[in-house]
């Protein structure tokens, strides 16, 4: 019963009055900065209002990465996962979803969004991975469909 009760309580639950630094935690790959900084910051903080916490700008110096990744996370209401072939390959998507999959788990709470900024070979997509893509909405970036991009901002 209470594990049914405490379902429907997180189903029925409109708003998230958590306290959080950051809206959303953004992971990437370094090649796809310009479209994060131009794009995704552009549209979302000076356009939406809401606060994204990205690597070149938010991280501290001298610390150790990993600590202020998980930090990061735990103090942003979504994770955005900015999904390339590049960023998929690296070890530090697979810290990241790993971090925000925990994350998940951990507050009860649906919290990764997964942007896919260009198309992903099949090959290059892990287990793990490919579970969120399966089990969840994903956005689709198209650069040259304005419709598209507008419904794709609304969507995010």
């Amino acid at each position: 019963w209470y594990i049914l009760q405490r379902g429907w309580r997180q189903m029925t639950a409109e708003k998230d009055d958590s306290h959080y630094d950051y809206d959303a935690f953004v992971a990437y790959d370094y090649n796809d900065y310009s479209w994060v900084r131009h794009s995704l910051l552009v549209e979302l903080e000076q356009g939406r209002g809401f606060k994204l916490c990205i690597h070149h700008r938010d991280f501290p110096a001298g610390e150790i990465l990993e600590e202020i990744i998980v930090d990061r996370i735990q103090k942003s209401r979504k994770t955005i996962l900015v999904l390339t072939s590049e960023f998929v390959r690296s070890q530090w998507c697979d810290f990241e979803v790993s971090m925000a999959r925990s994350q998940m788990f951990q507050s009860g709470r649906d919290i990764i969004i997964a942007v896919i900024l260009r198309p992903l070979p099949f090959n290059c997509i892990n287990k793990t991975l490919h579970n969120i893509l399966k089990t969840k909405l994903y956005l689709e970036w198209e650069p040259r469909d304005e419709h598209a991009k507008e419904l794709f901002w609304a969507k995010l």
